[in-house]
Order: C-alpha cells, then sequence, then structure tokens
C-alpha cells in the first residue's frame, strides 16, 4: 500500500532514510511511505519545481532491500507523479509528459537506469537542490550522480 504519510509515521521514516544520509524533507505529511499492513517499508518525497518533478528523498528499510519494494515504489511514482507529489495531487502538467530528476548515490545509480532515470548534468536539476552536494561531508564517498526520467515521451 503506498499513502501519504502521517505525523505517526515520521519516526519510522527517519530511521530509514538516516540509512542513506538523508531525512525527512519538510512536513512528514508531504511524504508517502510503501506500508506491508501497518509496517512502514520504505518511503520517498515529491516536489514540482519549474514544472518538473524532483524526487528529493528515496529509501526502503535495509532489511528489506533486494525484494522489490524500491522497484515497486519508484515503478509507481513514475507512473503517476502528480498523484504523491503533495503539491499538485491533480495533473498541472499533462499525464502524458513529464520529467522527474533526482541526485542518486553513485551506487544507486544502475537502481534508477533500470527504471528508465539516465545521468544528466546537475544544471538539469532545479535550482533548489542543485547544489546540494558541494557542502555534503560524504560527498567523496557517495559520487552523487544527477539522474533524469522522461515519462511519456
Amino acid at each position: 500500500m503506498i499513502v501519504f504519510a502521517n505525523q505517526g509515521d515520521e519516526e519510522a521514516l527517519r530511521e530509514i532514510l538516516l540509512e542513506y544520509d538523508m531525512d525527512i524533507s519538510g512536513d512528514i505529511e508531504d511524504h508517502i511511505v510503501i506500508k506491508d499492513k501497518t509496517e512502514i517499508m520504505g518511503g520517498a518525497k515529491i516536489g514540482i519545481y519549474d514544472h518538473r518533478f524532483y524526487l528529493e528523498v528515496f529509501g526502503v528499510k535495509s532489511d528489506s532491500r533486494g525484494q522489490g519494494l524500491g522497484g515497486i515504489l519508484l515503478s509507481e511514482l513514475i507512473k503517476h507523479p502528480w498523484k504523491y507529489c503533495a503539491e499538485c495531487q491533480t495533473d498541472p502538467l499533462s499525464e502524458s509528459r513529464f520529467i522527474m530528476t533526482t541526485v542518486a548515490r553513485g551506487t544507486a545509480s544502475g537502481f534508477y537506469k533500470t527504471y528508465g532515470f539516465e545521468s544528466c548534468s546537475f544544471s538539469e536539476i532545479p535550482e533548489p537542490f542543485r547544489d546540494q552536494c558541494d557542502f555534503c561531508p560524504t560527498k567523496d564517498d557517495c559520487n552523487p550522480i544527477p539522474m533524469i526520467y522522461f515519462g511519456g515521451y
């Protein structure tokens, strides 16, 4: 089940994201979670900037990796990004064509490529996030890779 998070989900989602050196981005209610009954197995947040979706955070529980949950979650997000973007739950763009970007840890780029993302330049990343890696203390270990997805093109 993929739903918007609520206050009761914050601690569990934060623990998952901290495994990736990330944290909750803004309000918890702007995040989505994938649940197995009541247990949170992963989550993400999509924002919209300059008419492009941006996947701000994404992660699944470490003991659930390799079971397909990340793929289920990412597939749903790229199928209907406007449905999971708290800022635009109706499609302000076009249901047939859209662009989504993210910055992947170097080791995660293969995962994103499996679902149609391509490497791109940091200039393709929305302005609020373009420089997010510049001051990160784990940048050298992370090897960030900007990624872009063309939905419906």
